[in-house]
Order: structure tokens, then sequence, then C-alpha cells
């Protein structure tokens, strides 16, 4: 799944927006991979997953939570350059 935009939340929590990759099956506790190539940053734990405003507009697109921090600035997180890849 390609990351698309970074959420940063007050309590700690990161919202991942990505699109690709499979649309359905529960990733909540699922560990991935943060990665551009082969450039690997980090392993991310999925906690859970919002819902998508206006889904109708965006069906492959999914909003991934973690309460990892998330080594990504916003520029890189919008750059479309790095994935969410399963392990």
């Amino acid at each position: 799944m390609i990351v698309r935009e970074k959420f940063n939340l007050s309590d700690g929590t990161t919202i991942l927006s990505c699109s690709g990759g499979s649309v359905s099956g529960a990733l909540t506790g699922k560990s991935l991979r943060l990665q551009n190539g082969d450039d690997i940053r980090q392993t991310l734990i999925i906690s859970g997953e919002r819902h998508m405003l206006r889904k109708a507009d965006a069906l492959d697109q999914r909003a991934l939570e973690t309460t990892d921090e998330v080594l990504l600035s916003q520029d890189e997180a919008r750059s479309g350059e790095w994935m969410l890849v399963e392990l």
C-alpha cells in the first residue's frame, strides 16, 4: 500500500492514509514495514483502522492507525514513494 498522507493526533496516535494493495482483510495487530525501495525505515504495528470520509470517492484507500512513532515527515508521506508492506 502506498502512503499518501500522515496525520499526528494529540493522543500520540498516527494515522496513515494509504492506497492500493488489498482493500479487504484486517490489518489490526499486524506488523508492516515502512519502506521506499530497498530503504526500510521502520516496522510499525497497526493498532486499528479509521473510517475514511468520502469512502465512495476513494474505494482503494485505507486509514491505518498506529501508536508507534512514525519516522516519516509530512513531505515524505505525500511524495507517494513510501509503502507499507506486510511482513
